[in-house]
């Protein structure tokens, strides 16, 4: 995308952490912003902040894995907006534990919010941004838990890896049309999921925690500028998280050279 001012971004879980850290960031830079989430109360009151930024706000109470109220939002959306240009799956849910402690439940919860709900979002809006042709772009909200499997996460980080497999896939989809994507890897983030993370760990990993956490809105801002430059993944984080990508991937390339020596 060249430009996004005077353009439309949906939101899902658009009240805190990452999701208002984009919409504050969309909104400065000239975008109608539509935000969702469950909770009225930080509905509104992420609404009148955002408004305190422009008046082209629109706060919508739906849930991502329900399709048909989705399709309600679209649907008021067009009329108060137009047409969609930036998709932003974002809403999501914790979920750790080892994989035998975690309950059934817990792993349906995880997956059906942050897998079946940008499912739902593509399913839904996809095909309207097609349609008009003009500059779109969607971003699916995985982690870095989706890209290294590290701790004890199952639900949760098994869900992120669906994201990001999904994201690439689409993105195989949608080469050639008008519409990009991307995938973002964050890894430490100042939100409210961060927030209750460091009430159940060591003090000395809250101390790792707090050092390697970045800005919500720096997020926003890193996810504007993959936007605007057609780049897939987005990492957020600095030297910790390349050492273990490093490590992972030269893990794989190892047994690959073990298995098939030149």
């Amino acid at each position: 995308m060249k430009s996004l001012a005077g353009k439309t971004a949906f939101i899902t879980g658009g009240t805190s952490g990452i999701g208002f850290g984009m919409a504050s960031v969309f909104a400065s830079a000239g975008m109608n912003i539509v935000i969702t989430d469950i909770r009225q109360d930080a509905l509104d009151r992420a609404g009148n902040e955002l408004r305190e930024i422009t008046e082209n706000v629109m706060t919508v109470n739906v849930d991502s894995t329900d399709a048909s109220a989705l399709n309600d939002a679209a649907q008021e959306l067009s009329r108060r907006f137009g047409p969609l240009h930036v998709l932003c799956n974002n809403a999501g849910v914790p979920g750790g534990g080892k994989v035998l402690e975690t309950p059934i439940e817990g792993w349906r919860n995880t997956h059906e919010v942050n897998f079946w709900g940008p499912l739902n979002g593509v399913n839904v809006f996809l095909p309207g941004m097609l349609e008009h042709g003009e500059e779109a772009h969607i971003v699916n909200t995985a982690s870095f838990s989706g890209i290294h499997g590290h701790g004890h996460q199952s639900g949760y980080g098994t869900s992120k890896f669906a994201i990001v497999g999904l994201s690439e896939f689409l993105r195989n989809d949608l080469v050639g049309t008008s519409v990009g994507v991307s995938v973002l890897c964050p890894h430490v983030v100042d939100t409210p999921i961060i927030d209750a993370l460091k009430e159940r760990v060591s003090k000395d990993v809250q101390s790792i925690i707090e050092e390697m956490a970045v800005p919500a809105e720096t997020v926003g801002y890193q996810v504007m500028q993959a936007m605007l430059s057609n780049e897939f993944y987005i990492f957020c984080d600095g030297t910790h998280t390349r050492e273990m990508l490093i490590n992972r991937c030269n893990d794989m390339i190892d047994a690959m050279n073990r298995q098939f020596p030149e």
